[in-house]
């Protein structure tokens, strides 16, 4: 019998790159509605004409939730503050109040605690959720542990042959760090350390299919960095 819940795991990587890839498709055409508006009002104004067609709004705009979306993935989803968010959304001017006044930090605060799902924050630090789409498409000798310190140890303790690669959490071809499961600078606090939050690992039995993934991936120039205290 189908195991629902291992299939619905599986599946969650499609329904998490399609989803990002419909809120891109919205917030590009949104844009692109306020573009056209503006173009048209102008063009009618030239013309002498009666504008026909309203000017761009408040219901053609980014939500801010959907500001904050496109800001942190043009961002590469890095950590940004809650200060930094709200100065950018305003600079570029995705999203303005209702009284035309700029986003306030504590909107900003108050709108990524309403969106649990969406954004994660550490502090006034907010990035999202979302899976980097490089991670989509990891083939089957491959393990990621992100947000599993236990699996990630648990898997150490039963490959001791085993390599891993240490990547950021939005994996990058400037930081890939080839370990093995003896490595000492993976034997402090378990409990205390978050192992795998700010840094994901991806692990194998073999070092090939981790290497193959990265040029895959980022191009042949992403070869990964042996740990000196693994490999020297």
């Amino acid at each position: 019998m189908v195991d629902l819940e291992s299939a619905l795991e599986q599946a969650r990587p499609k329904i998490e790159k399609a989803l990002a890839d419909a809120q891109d498709e919205l917030t590009a055409l949104r844009r692109r509605e306020s573009e056209l508006l503006t173009l048209i009002g102008r063009a009618e104004a030239m013309l002498g004409k009666e504008p026909v067609t309203a000017t761009p709004g408040p219901t053609q705009q980014l939500t801010l939730h959907e500001a904050l979306v496109q800001i942190l993935r043009e961002n590469g989803n890095e950590w940004m503050t809650v200060h930094e968010l709200a100065q950018a959304v305003t600079e570029r001017e995705l999203y303005r109040k209702k009284d035309g006044s700029p986003v306030e930090v504590n909107q900003v605060h108050a709108r990524t605690n309403n969106y649990k799902s969406v954004f994660e924050k550490d502090g006034a630090k907010v990035r999202l959720r979302e899976r980097s789409s490089v991670l989509n498409t990891l083939p089957e000798q491959i393990t990621l542990f992100q947000d599993d310190d236990e699996g990630f140890f648990d898997w150490l303790d039963e490959h001791p042959d085993g390599f891993f690669l240490n990547a950021e959490r939005n994996p990058g071809p400037r930081y890939l760090v080839m370990h093995q499961p003896s490595c000492p600078h993976f034997k402090g606090d378990r409990a205390k350390m978050r192992w795998t939050k700010d840094y994901i690992k991806l692990c194998a039995e073999d070092s090939t299919p981790l290497e193959d993934w990265a040029e895959e991936a980022f191009g042949e120039l992403a070869e990964p960095t042996l740990c000196s205290s693994c490999f020297g």
